[in-house]
């Protein structure tokens, strides 16, 4: 029923994930709608276990009070009246947890939101050195949530107090009532009813744990009914392919709550998009442009049905591909990935991949197209994800394409070959409408449609449009004009990106093409790049239960909780003892009653006190530890390598920081307490049995062999199966975590159903260990009943055949109390196998995050003292001057090097721009720069200093970056601008009005919601550019910077980036050419090495250079008719 339980719930929150609507979606993020299906489908998955417990329990009350009736009379009614009295206090109890549980529950999902977010953003956190600022930020989120947690343990404590007490309340009232009222305590009597009592004991110690179960499970309940009755997307009114694809009436776009990846403002709450009227016909090529932040990418958002029709209507006609302008790349083969779900077609195939311009990666990459392709695509360039985003489309062969400025991400002649060979042959005939920047493709397009602050204020052909002398298209080429270095490069402005792909496909391609013969190739081939999870087998090691402990306070701390639990059944034996005795005493006139009830009484309340202080002690150490294994997890992993992150993925990680703390959390300290509570129960049971029958002694080694043999081998079987379960677990979250990022694509290509069976595929696979789990469960049960019942037949047995007639009352009496506490054995032996198997599965919690605690790490943050001292005091770097001296750089070991002996100088405020074909190395050379990767050989210096002897910080800090894909953080502009709070508000508003974002930004502290999406890429990337504007470093990198940003938008960027950064060094990596003609000089990569670098006319001098070639190449695409 478990099994079938969460296997509901996890697929029904996947469904429902594919499904939400854009305003659903930007109330709850990936860490959320992740906690729900890992940690509250786990919570309904155990209550399952509990269910039973309910009837069951209620059934021994029932029974054991009608013969508790039957020896007490009307006595017992006042144990009845206790009982009756404490359901209100239990119902009380029960709201109070559940409240606490509810405000746990939500702190812990916006806990693992920011973990999630800074996870992503990893690579930015690192180039920014900005992990201090966000380990700060998770920690915040993490104190909060360790308060709750704090609060609930006292209140959990105080329940297990209360709960544990009834019985001992119940047994004390009675036994009160029944002396009151003129009843003598006989050993028949005593000893029946303590047998009574402690068979009433155990539903009554389970119903707390049941109660606590449900009160979490009722909080699982509301969130996820909570989640499930959000708004679902509102599909478009679509049909079979007519003249008229796609009709536009009246219509207002919005995304609610600025969830758009294309809003204008983010304070904008109302519709993105205004009135808009539009007809497009079949096999029509209409462009569309616009400023940033106009709303070209709501329109397409529109069309899909993501963004939602406030007013007016949309139609839509014929099946859909679309090609977002930040590409969705699965963590699959690079064939999949193209295929996305259709069966092959090998002709089909091959001309997505040419037409895509793909056949010369295909050649590099270690697998061809069966290479694997990392989460989000890591191990392929810019221009490679977004030309595999286009072979998709292509290889659909859809009717109606709606491309997001894919020419953005490719360089100039690569942009103009997918222009031609793809949007003007391959899709000739279909209806394309494809966002762009490029101006220069407009005079191809059969129309053009224009996007002014939210309306289409012109649509027509191409002339017509810039024949208006007042026209806004007529304008916007003017205004590129005026400038004719930046206006031809408009043509390739943003097709020139895919530079960026030679950036990165740098990477990509250089791993396996620029030094084949450092590695093996079949070396290379065989090196996968998402390794499997680590699975450790056999017993969890004593060197990790140390490692729990030492985090929990020591040895020290661990045998004062040890102690307690001894003394809490000492306490509770010796009460039983004392019964004992007093009934055998009931006749002795020397005391009262009344003087052994005290006692008894007394001895009660110090259990119930103890049973609290036990609970605590082990609670408030096991949250001591659980906080400090969380900071070192944290801090470990933001300080992982960026190879860690290139090979695991994200939903890994996300998996170990939710579910595996929650097991430290909470799951591992409850356990631990019900474990101690009935290990000492037993060895008391055994201890009570020996002594008073020692002829037990005799068969109690045989039954210890057969206990131990059998939960050895079920513990052994149990912990194996939960290993595997922990293993297969992350891939269904990842693919959930894969899902999210990439559900317009998903969407717009109506592969929901594939995506649905590939996660009910990987959850089967995860459901086998649970099921057989349950199967070894029963296997258990059958033996720990045949221990049990040998157990209490052998303390019968023996107490017979062990008495003497002189023995009198006195053995009567400890006879009674042992078969009392053998006829309990069965129940306990049972949940002892149970807890420890439980308690060692979930230590397996502790072996996977400590295996993360221990991992590599990056270089020391800072330098050592005299170092620093020696760089503040020089003022580095005061001139920026860098030297590149035999630079070896490989990604990771086994792999080729990317840069090969490169040797170069930078003089102090030089003007450098970097060129070169795809995998050239230039993207290598950032990395190399700003430590991601450390050297394979040789020494890179600024300003004469090593920069392998300072701290990471220390470099990090002091460089500034422009990185292509922009990233951003939920949080304030302000926040996002300057996580330190080391600049005012003159100096934060200057850097943005400079970045051109003034228009877009109201107040410093304006939201931003997760990865910025309430800003459209393009104001993304003007906030990166602003933050290396107000940073006023000495040596800045830029790397296509202005990808996504329109022509007029590039100019004044570029002005003022040449202004701001006048006296310091900068480094431009060139995806278009005519940005970089103006720089002192130009250094050309080939395969890894500087092949030319000099100035731009002595390199051009040479007809047969490299950069001539790129040169004559970028002119004659910018002046082809």
């Amino acid at each position: 029923t478990g099994l079938r339980f969460r296997s509901a719930i996890v697929t029904a929150v996947y469904q429902k994930s594919l499904v939400l609507a854009a305003s659903a979606r930007a109330k709850k993020s990936t860490g959320e709608i992740t906690n729900l299906m890992s940690v509250d489908a786990q919570r309904l998955q155990e209550i399952t276990n509990y269910l039973h417990a309910i009837w069951y329990a209620l059934f021994q009350i029932i029974i054991s009070s009608y013969l508790l009736y039957l020896q007490l009379g009307v006595a017992f009614l006042a144990g009845v009246i206790v009982m009756l009295l404490i359901i209100p206090t239990t119902a009380a109890i029960s709201k109070y947890m559940q409240t606490l549980q509810r405000a746990l529950m939500a702190v812990k999902d916006e806990r693992v939101k920011v973990v999630y977010e800074v996870l992503s953003g990893i690579k930015v956190i690192k180039l920014q050195a900005w992990e201090n600022s966000f380990t700060n930020r998770v920690m915040q989120f993490r104190s909060h949530e360790l308060n709750r947690l704090r609060t609930y343990i006292y209140a959990r404590a105080g329940s297990s107090m209360v709960f544990n007490g009834v019985p001992s309340l119940v047994t004390v009232t009675s036994f009160f009532a029944y002396i009151y009222m003129g009843n003598s305590l006989d050993v028949g009597t005593a000893l029946t009813s303590l047998a009574l009592f402690n068979i009433l004991r155990f539903p009554l110690f389970m119903l707390p744990a049941v109660i606590n179960t449900l009160v979490e499970a009722q909080v699982s309940f509301s969130r996820l009914e909570e989640f499930f009755t959000m708004d679902e997307r509102e599909p478009v009114t679509a049909g079979p392919l007519k003249e008229t694809a796609i009709l536009l009436q009246h219509a207002d776009f919005e995304w609610d709550a600025a969830q758009d990846t294309d809003a204008v403002e983010n304070t904008e709450v109302g519709p993105i998009l205004h009135n808009v009227n539009l007809k497009l016909t079949d096999g029509s090529l209409v462009a569309v442009v616009g400023a940033v932040g106009s709303g070209k990418s709501t329109l397409l958002s529109g069309i899909l049905g993501d963004a939602r029709c406030a007013k007016g209507q949309v139609h839509r006609f014929g099946s859909v591909a679309y090609v977002s302008q930040q590409p969705f790349i699965q963590n699959a083969t690079l064939r999949d990935n193209i295929t996305f779900g259709l069966a092959f077609d090998h002709a089909r195939y091959q001309t997505a991949i040419r037409v895509s311009s793909l056949l010369e990666d295909l050649k590099i990459l270690p697998g061809g197209d069966l290479t694997e392709i990392g989460d989000k695509g890591v191990n392929l360039s810019g221009g490679q994800r977004t030309r595999v985003a286009i072979a998709r489309a292509v290889y659909q062969d859809a009717d109606i394409y709606l491309l997001d400025d894919p020419l953005a991400a490719v360089d100039a002649h690569v942009g103009s070959d997918i222009f031609k060979q793809c949007i003007k042959t391959a899709l000739n005939g279909k209806l394309v409408v494809l966002v762009t920047n490029g101006l220069n493709f407009l005079k191809d397009c059969d129309s053009v449609v224009v996007l002014e602050q939210g309306r289409i204020v012109e649509q027509g052909p191409y002339q017509i449009l810039v024949d208006k002398s007042d026209g806004v298209l007529a304008k916007m080429i003017e205004s590129v004009q005026e400038t004719p270095d930046k206006e031809e490069d408009t043509d390739g402005r943003h097709d020139d990106d895919d530079e960026d792909e030679g950036e990165r496909e740098h990477d990509a391609r250089q791993r396996t093409e620029s030094n084949r013969s450092d590695v093996d190739t079949d070396e290379v081939a065989n090196a996968a790049l998402i390794s499997d999870e680590d699975r450790s087998t056999g017993d969890v090691p004593w060197s990790l239960y140390k490692v729990w402990i030492d985090a929990c306070g020591g040895l020290g701390m661990g045998f004062m909780v040890i102690f307690l639990y001894i003394l809490t059944n000492c306490a509770n034996m010796a009460s039983t003892f004392w019964l004992s005795y007093w009934s055998e005493n009931a006749t002795d006139m020397a005391h009262s009653q009344f003087y052994y009830l005290y006692i008894f009484m007394g001895l009660n309340v110090g259990v119930i006190t103890l049973v609290f202080v036990q609970s605590l002690a082990l609670y408030v150490t096991g949250l001591r530890g659980s906080t400090l294994m969380f900071n070192q997890l944290l801090t470990q992993v933001l300080r992982a390598p960026m190879s860690f992150f290139d090979t695991t993925p994200l939903g890994r990680i996300v998996n170990r920081m939710s579910k595996d703390v929650y097991a430290i959390d909470e799951t591992i300290p409850a356990n631990w307490s019900m474990l101690l509570s009935m290990v000492f129960s037993v060895i008391t049971t055994i201890c009570t049995v020996v002594y008073v029958t020692p002829w037990f002694s005799v068969i109690l080694i045989p039954l210890g062999i057969l206990y131990y043999a059998s939960q050895r081998f079920f513990i052994k079987t149990s912990r194996e199966l939960q290993r595997l379960d922990s293993v297969s677990r992350s891939p269904v979250y990842a693919l959930l975590t894969e899902t999210l990022e990439g559900l317009p694509t998903i969407r717009a290509f109506g592969v929901e159903p594939q995506f649905a069976a590939r996660n009910e595929y990987m959850l089967d696979r995860n459901q086998r260990a649970y099921f057989l789990n349950i199967s070894a469960n029963g296997w258990l049960a059958l033996r720990l009943e045949l221990v049990g019942t040998i157990v209490a037949t052998a303390a019968a047995l023996f107490a017979v055949l062990g008495h003497e007639a002189n023995a009198g009352m006195a053995f009567a009496g400890l006879a009674g109390v042992s078969l009392s506490y053998a006829f309990n054995v069965t129940q306990n032996l049972s949940w002892i196998v149970r807890m420890s198997s439980m308690v060692q599965t979930q230590m397996v919690s502790v072996e996977r995050i400590y295996a993360y605690t221990t991992m590599e790490v990056e270089a020391e943050m800072k330098a050592e003292p005299i170092k620093q001292l020696e760089l503040e005091n020089a003022k580095w770097p005061s001139q920026g001057k860098l030297t590149f001296k035999d630079v070896d750089l490989r990604y990771r070991a086994g792999l080729p090097r990317v840069l090969r002996k490169l040797t170069f100088t930078i003089n102090a405020n030089e003007k450098i721009g970097i060129v070169g074909r795809t995998g050239a190395g230039k993207s290598s050379l950032v990395v190399a720069l700003m430590r991601l990767v450390e050297l394979d050989g040789g020494q890179i210096t600024m300003d004469d200093v090593d920069i392998s002897t300072i701290g990471l910080h220390d470099l990090r800090d002091k460089v500034s970056i422009i990185p292509q894909d922009p990233v951003l953080f939920s949080g304030t502009i302000r926040s996002n601008l300057d996580p330190f709070d080391r600049y005012g508000d003159d100096a934060i508003w200057t850097a943005i009005k400079r970045a051109n974002l003034h228009q877009a930004v109201t107040a410093l502290d304006d939201k931003v919601d997760e990865r910025g999406q309430n800003f459209s890429v393009g104001e993304r990337q003007l906030i990166c550019i602003a933050r290396a504007l107000l940073k006023k470093s000495q040596v800045i990198l830029m790397d296509e910077a202005t990808a996504s940003i329109d022509a007029n938008t590039d100019r004044l960027i570029q002005e003022s980036i040449r202004d701001s950064f006048k006296d310091c060094t900068c480094l431009t990596i060139a995806h278009r050419i005519n940005t970089i003609l103006d720089s002192d000089r130009i250094l050309v990569m080939d395969k890894g090495s500087a092949a030319e670098f000099d100035t731009p006319n002595q390199l051009l001098k040479n007809p047969n250079g490299i950069f001539t070639n790129l040169v004559e190449h970028w002119r004659d695409e910018k002046n082809s008719p």
